[in-house]
């Protein structure tokens, strides 16, 4: 058993996968030595660091354009119901405005024909005490005809 294979047992607690031993051979063949040598071993270790930091950086990357798309959506969507709700506050508005023109018409109909109809009963009176005045002369005359 090679150093490389205890401390994979030692730290891993299982053996070497196959892709693992063959880069252990090829590293150690590049250095003209065997897996045997620590070197070999501190190599191979700083190539599988490597490669994790990499592909947590890759996954890291992935996630950050993920939220990028997202929030390109979000912003889209909230620009659009922004828009929307800003064209609906307006009708809103106009449609306020207008209830209270139309209010405002009925309220000054209701005044004039309240003042008009305080004029004609004013008149109505005014009349009748006319007509009561020249009432009893009035009916002595048509009678004695």
């Amino acid at each position: 058993m090679t150093n490389l294979e205890r401390f994979y047992r030692s730290v891993h607690g299982r053996d070497l996968q196959p892709w693992e031993r063959q880069l252990a051979v090829r590293i150690a063949a590049a250095l003209n030595t065997t897996t045997d040598d620590d070197f070999v071993v501190h190599l191979l270790l700083v190539y599988m660091s490597t490669n994790a930091i990499t592909n947590m950086y890759n996954e890291l990357v992935a996630a950050r354009n993920g939220l990028a798309e997202h929030n390109r959506d979000l912003i889209g969507a909230l620009t659009a119901d922004l828009r929307r709700n800003r064209l609906i506050a307006a009708v809103l508005l106009g449609a306020a405005a207008l209830g209270v023109l139309v209010s405002v018409g009925i309220l000054s109909t209701v005044l004039n024909l309240s003042y008009g109809s305080a004029a004609s009963a004013a008149r109505l009176a005014a009349a009748l005490e006319s007509c009561e005045a020249r009432g009893p002369a009035g009916a002595q005359r048509g009678l004695g005809r």
